[in-house]
């Protein structure tokens, strides 16, 4: 139970639409003015879950390079011999995957407590901010990293670390089993399906 809610608790800051970027410096105080918000929704328990997820969605909305995540979860290489107009309807189907796992997974929230505990610059493009979950005395770590844009000093997420284990790399996976055995479009399809209760995503 307690992977299905950090998974839920990571997909919290990564089911939503990227519009703009972080500086560096308001990496770590923006993510930390966030996660209050998003855990004040959380406990208000007279929302609806629809109500919940979608204010939760709307905090986060400049935080991730969406299109990124999509291509990194089906390796460049693919991604490349995609039309663009494929590589937009794939971007959205692996949105709503990921914000359907989240949504399925909301209710398990109760009082656990979410600190930032690090901010750590990999290198000059990459930046790891490691945040904590507190529950019932145990400790559970989440990383977001973020990648420099191509415009200067502003950072975007592309991944999520859940107890070690990257969510795009889940993914990428998955994905690649597919599309070892079947054509991209079988992909899709199965993106608009519901997502099996034995996935290999972290739960």
């Amino acid at each position: 139970m307690i992977k299905k809610l950090l998974f839920g608790i990571g997909m919290m800051f990564v089911c939503t639409h990227s519009l703009f970027a972080l500086q560096e410096n308001d990496i770590a105080s923006s993510m930390r003015s966030h996660i209050d918000l998003a855990t004040s929704i959380l406990r208000n328990t007279q929302l609806a879950k629809q109500e919940r997820s979608g204010k939760i969605f709307a905090i986060f909305d400049s935080v991730f390079d969406y299109t990124l995540m999509a291509k990194l979860s089906i390796g460049a290489k693919q991604w490349d011999t995609l039309a663009p107009e494929k590589q937009r309807e794939f971007t959205k189907l692996f949105e709503m995957r990921l914000k359907n796992s989240y949504m399925e997974k909301l209710d398990l929230y109760t009082d656990e407590k979410i600190v930032i505990k690090n901010l750590e610059k990999i290198k000059d493009t990459r930046i790891h901010l490691t945040t904590h979950l507190m529950k019932n005395g145990e400790v559970y770590e989440i990383i977001y990293k973020f990648y420099k844009t191509a415009n200067a000093n502003e950072w975007m997420i592309y991944d999520v670390d859940i107890l070690g284990v990257s969510i795009i790399q889940t993914y990428r996976t998955q994905f690649a089993e597919i599309l070892a055995k079947e054509p991209f479009e079988r992909l899709l399809e199965r993106l608009k399906e519901p997502e099996p209760t034995n996935t290999k995503a972290p739960q």
